[in-house]
Parts: structure tokens; C-alpha cells; sequence
């Protein structure tokens, strides 16, 4: 067996489990990275509980990120983070055939797990999917997941060749992002070890009840303390305690995405919550005054529930 299956997947012991709070990237005006406000960024997000950190996500705007832009975000986290596990992205250079260094190259950063996208169009054939999959993860010095990233077409993987990735590869989890029951329940059937993150908030509860056994989803780059508080009580089987919590996610998942506006929403959020940064974005989404609004109605009402963690806000 791979022993990088054995050091990730061993029950009760995986690192790669719980609530892996996406991170978003902090821009100027001028659309260069803040450096200072990401580091107290990723303080901040450490403070509201989260079991593990994913650095170099779709809400950090990868996609219009620099190779050296995503290494440095990375090791950033890791260096802020301690012992706190961080995951990112490896493989989005346009060749493949340099995918293979520019995953060593992330490992380098420490981060405890590489994160694997499906490159443009290879999901159309599942098989020559999985190969290559295979073939990196067999590679990684480190322990690897799947992100089923909506950026590329076509980006779901099949439920049997994830679960071959996870039996025979060592892959330690994937971001499923299927949206559906059907799909998420393909994959937690083929999981072995290895985790299934959900993503989805409408279905988050419905997954953990069967078997999903993590969450990375927009709602926690700004709200990770709600998230870790529904996941406790879910991860437990108190599903009533975890009910209302879920609504809040919910409706904060479909508040943020109003309009088209994310991820400016999560930003409008976090500085709402005391987190210096702009609303500035290279992701050429629009910024919109009800979307932002709608936020604020949204924070205020959290807020009146009790659910947030304010005291874990690390105000600059």
C-alpha cells in the first residue's frame, strides 16, 4: 500500500479532515497582492477554528495568479499556520508535462497536501483522467487531493475513478463539487480512506449525514467560525444543533454568490468583520452596492443569532 495512503488516511488520524477554510487573496488598488493584509488574513481565519487551511483555491483567484504569486501565498500559510495543516493547488501551468516540478516545487513551500485540478478538456475521457492523476499522485513527495475545479470544462470526476485514485494511489480527498446527492453519494461509497469535502452548502448537511467527512466551501473564507460550528455538532450526529447553523450557511452561500459578485462579497464580508483588505479583484466579476448590502443584511442577522466567533477576530 502507498505509505502515503497509511500517513493521510488512517482513521481517526487523517490531517485532512474537518473544515479546510478556503483563503482568499488580498489586492491593492492596482491589483498586486497585500502581502500584510494576507498574512493577517490567514491569522484571523487560524482563529476561527478551522481543522486545516486551503491556500491556492478557486476563491484565492488562482487563476490569475502567477506560478511564483501561488508558490508565495502558499508558503505563507504554512509559515503563519504551525502545525495547522495547509493544502494548494500544484499543477495549473498550461504544460503538462511540467506539472510533475511544478508539484515538487509546491511541496517545497511545506504545505501537507498538493492539491490536483483536472486539466481543460482530459475529463472528457475518464480514463486518460484518472491515468494522469495516477501518475502525479504516485509521484508527489507528499500526500495529494482532487479539486473538481468549475473553472475547467469538463471537471467532475467519475465515483470509480476516484475511488481507484483513492485504493490504489494513495489520493487522500477530493473537493467534490457534483452538487447533487446522486454524485456526492458515488463518491463517499468509493472513498475507502480517503475524504470527500463537500462544497455544496444546500447539501451539506444531507453529505455529513452520509458519510461526507469534510467541508470546503465559499462560506468559510469569511464566516469559517459558523462553519466549524455546524461541523462540530454535524461530525457528531447532533443534526437538530446543526440545523440552524446550516440554514445560516445557506443563506450566507447564496448571499455571497448574489449577483455574480464573489468573490468581492467575501472580501465586503471579512472587512466587515475587521479584516483589512479591499474589495479589489483580478477575477473580472462585478462589484455590485445591493450584492454588498445584501451582505451587511446578512451579517447583521448572523450576528443577532449568536452564530459567529466575533472574539476570534484579530482585529488590525
Amino acid at each position: 500500500m502507498n505509505t502515503k495512503t497509511q500517513k493521510a488516511g488512517a482513521p481517526g488520524q487523517s490531517p485532512f479532515r474537518g473544515v479546510f477554510s478556503l483563503l482568499l487573496t488580498p489586492f491593492r488598488e492596482d491589483k498586486s497582492i497585500d502581502w500584510d493584509s494576507y498574512e493577517q488574513y490567514v491569522e484571523w481565519q487560524i482563529g476561527t477554528g478551522p481543522q486545516g487551511l486551503f491556500a491556492v483555491c478557486g476563491s484565492s483567484e488562482m487563476k490569475w495568479l502567477t506560478e511564483a504569486e501561488r508558490i508565495e501565498l502558499a508558503r505563507r500559510a504554512v509559515k503563519i499556520a504551525g502545525d495547522l495543516p495547509v493544502a494548494a493547488t500544484a499543477n495549473l501551468l498550461p504544460d503538462l508535462s511540467q506539472h510533475r516540478d511544478e508539484i515538487r516545487r509546491m511541496a517545497d513551500t511545506g504545505v501537507a497536501a498538493v492539491v490536483l485540478v483536472p486539466p481543460s478538456g482530459l475529463g472528457s475521457d475518464q480514463k486518460r483522467l484518472g491515468d494522469y492523476f495516477a501518475r502525479l499522485l504516485d509521484e508527489s513527495p507528499i500526500p495529494g487531493l482532487i479539486y473538481e475545479w468549475p473553472m475547467v470544462s469538463p471537471y467532475l470526476i467519475d465515483a470509480p475513478v476516484f475511488g481507484d485514485l483513492a485504493h490504489k494511489h494513495g489520493l487522500a480527498g477530493i473537493k467534490d463539487t457534483t452538487c447533487t446527492m446522486e454524485g456526492i453519494g458515488g463518491k463517499i461509497a468509493a472513498a475507502g480512506n480517503a475524504t470527500v469535502f463537500q462544497a455544496n452548502a444546500p447539501f451539506m448537511l444531507d453529505s455529513i449525514r452520509n458519510g461526507a467527512q469534510g467541508v470546503m466551501a465559499i462560506v468559510t473564507t469569511a464566516a469559517s467560525d459558523l462553519a466549524t460550528g455546524f461541523w462540530r455538532r454535524a461530525s457528531a450526529g447532533d443534526y437538530e444543533g446543526a440545523a440552524p447553523l446550516h440554514e445560516q450557511l445557506v443563506m450566507l452561500d447564496s448571499t455571497l454568490e448574489r449577483g455574480g459578485c464573489y468573490p468581492a462579497t467575501a472580501k465586503h464580508l471579512c472587512t466587515r468583520r475587521g479584516v483589512r483588505m479591499t474589495l479589489a479583484c483580478r477575477n473580472p466579476a462585478p462589484v455590485r452596492a445591493e450584492s454588498l448590502k445584501a451582505v451587511e443584511v446578512w451579517y447583521a442577522a448572523a450576528r443577532r443569532s449568536g452564530a459567529l466567533v466575533e472574539n476570534a477576530i484579530r482585529n488590525p
